[in-house]
């Protein structure tokens, strides 16, 4: 991929508040986010993540090609990916058999990655809906919700770009500074609106959208 391709494609992006976890706190710009001190006081909603420390972006998207940059900071624990608008808020994320991704989604890496595909139960379909990379402090995986497959990238990117071709059915990952790809989900979107999707995993880890 080339960097005039993703210029071409690439969106601002903001976070949605009202989708924030009450233990996440946003930064003034809601462009960051990271673990609060205290659990915030905030109005609960079905759109609210309530089981896991997780936030969407403000802007979702039905159609056509678009690219966004994040980075990360800290090792402990964090995931960056997209959620179809169906998504379970009230719903664990990430362990076996839950709510994050899709069951017949099919995914690639290249070569000079280590992938190791670990099957998972399968879920009902409104309930595959999260597709993301990350690391729990240890190890780099891609996760649905039927599989997670461990990445051994040859380096460990601070910036990822994240490029989503909704017509396509497509969901790569790349690192933002060499655009050396990371991953690529394959994916069934189904008409819905898709939102770019973060979760912190552990107090030190900071994500950060980048302009």
């Amino acid at each position: 991929m080339s960097r005039m391709f993703c210029q071409a494609a690439r969106v601002d992006l903001t976070l949605d508040p009202d989708t924030a976890h009450p233990a996440l706190m946003l930064s003034p710009d809601r462009r960051g986010v990271r673990l609060a001190e205290r659990r915030q006081e905030v109005a609960d909603h079905s759109k609210r993540f309530s089981a896991d420390c997780c936030v969407l972006g403000a802007q979702g998207f039905r159609s056509g090609r678009h690219y966004w940059e994040v980075e990360v900071g800290g090792r402990r624990g964090w995931a960056v990916g997209a959620a179809r608008e169906s998504t379970h808020h009230k719903e664990k994320v990430g362990s076996g058999g839950s709510s994050v991704g899709i069951g017949d989604a099919s995914s690639s890496s290249r070569h000079h990655h280590r992938r190791r595909r670990l099957h998972l139960p399968q879920q009902p379909l409104l309930q595959r809906e999260v597709w993301c990379v990350g690391t729990n402090g240890k190890r780099y995986q891609a996760q649905s919700s039927t599989e997670q497959t461990l990445l051994s990238p040859s380096e460990k990117p601070r910036r990822f770009g994240v490029y989503l071709d909704y017509e396509a059915g497509r969901l790569g990952f790349y690192n933002a500074e060499t655009l050396a790809h990371v991953h690529t989900f394959s994916a069934a979107f189904l008409g819905e609106r898709v939102f770019p999707f973060f979760r912190v995993l552990s107090k030190g880890t900071r994500i950060k959208l980048c302009p």
